[in-house]
């Protein structure tokens, strides 16, 4: 058990950010934790900025997650990751999906998007934190649905040292949170994620 363990899930619009949130806050019940979900910031709509957090263990009571004690920011999108890197904790973990979404400024040329090389050595330098980045969307297409992407993630997740909530209990949560028809496609990508993950720490 864990006294407080704290995600940060952000990305853009569209892409199950709520949805993984609570995915992951019904496994921390299920395994007798104090659980809180924040709520989602920013616009819902496809290609707008999304956060939400995710808070487990002992002695959590607020939903928000503070600025600097994010043990995981768990990012659908590379730049979304950079753009909450602040509440990263030292010495925390960036988790992103590799596939871009140029931002409007960015298809506007009124800014530049960075490389994964900048965006790797500003966390790692930085920030001082470990960064873990691949093609989630490839695997969830593979899987059957690109919209499977937060569930490529979220098994992925699961591997990472110290991750403190278990393969099954997530496994559990997802079969009676999804509907019927998507139970084998979402439990494939799962797994998909976790396999990856294995080649990749």
């Amino acid at each position: 058990m864990v006294k407080e363990y704290n995600i940060v899930i952000t990305g853009v619009g569209g892409q199950g950010i709520l949805t993984a949130a609570n995915l992951l806050g019904w496994a921390a019940l299920r395994e007798n934790y104090k659980a809180r979900v924040g709520e989602v910031h920013g616009m819902s709509q496809r290609f707008g900025s999304v956060i939400s957090y995710v808070r487990f263990g002992e002695n959590v009571y607020g939903a928000m997650v503070p600025e600097g004690k994010a043990d995981v920011i768990l990012s659908f999108e590379p730049v979304e990751a950079l753009r909450y890197i602040n509440y990263l904790k030292t010495g925390g973990l960036v988790f992103t999906n590799s596939r871009k979404i140029l931002p409007v400024q960015v298809s506007m040329g009124l800014a530049n998007y960075p490389s994964h090389e900048e965006i790797k050595n500003i966390v790692e330098k930085k920030f001082n934190a470990k960064y873990i980045s691949f093609d989630a969307e490839t695997l969830a297409k593979k899987a059957g649905n690109i919209i499977t992407t937060n569930v490529v993630l979220i098994g992925a997740l699961t591997q990472t040292p110290g991750f403190p909530l278990s393969p099954e209990t997530i496994k559990d949560v997802i079969k009676v949170s999804v509907p019927q028809k998507a139970i084998d496609i979402n439990i494939k990508a799962f797994e998909f994620g976790i396999s990856k993950a294995k080649g990749l720490l």
